[in-house]
């Protein structure tokens, strides 16, 4: 029987040297539409956390008695913070996607560091695809 054999562009990254990996398809218009919808509601979503964090008042103390009482305010608010971010990323990228880059730590600089590995695959996925739509502009020749 013949055969035919599709690129479908999907992506594999191998996570820390492991044997787990993630896949996506930065070319997947879908895909796309989901990533893009995630770094919206990141961006939300931290604006709304640092407003909650300075009615908390975590970063005005200078120490005491009162940072410890805000404490586990601040530690719940971190926490929230984590578990969203995790749920947008698994949304994305697909269910147990946290687990296995993150196992069971919740640290915000995971997440940027996540996203920061990720980036330059989707950009340059974007780039390829409307390079035949954008018409270069030629610099006139120099006199």
């Amino acid at each position: 029987m013949d055969s035919i054999r599709i690129d479908t562009g999907v992506i594999h990254l191998q996570i820390n040297d492991g044997p787990d990996y993630i896949e996506f398809n930065p070319k997947d218009v879908l895909f796309i539409e989901r990533f893009y919808g995630l770094m919206k509601s990141f961006d939300e979503k931290s604006q709304e956390y640092r407003q909650r964090s300075e009615k908390i008042g975590l970063e005005d103390q200078a120490g005491g008695d009162d940072v410890l009482d805000k404490v586990p305010a601040g530690l719940a608010l971190l926490r929230e913070a984590c578990e969203f971010m995790r749920g947008e990323i698994d949304k994305v990228f697909g269910a147990g996607t946290s687990q296995k880059l993150f196992g069971d730590v919740l640290a915000l600089d995971l997440f940027s560091q996540f996203l920061d590995a990720v980036a330059p695959y989707i950009q340059e996925a974007r780039v390829e695809k409307i390079k035949p739509y954008v018409k270069s502009k030629k610099k006139p020749p120099i006199k």
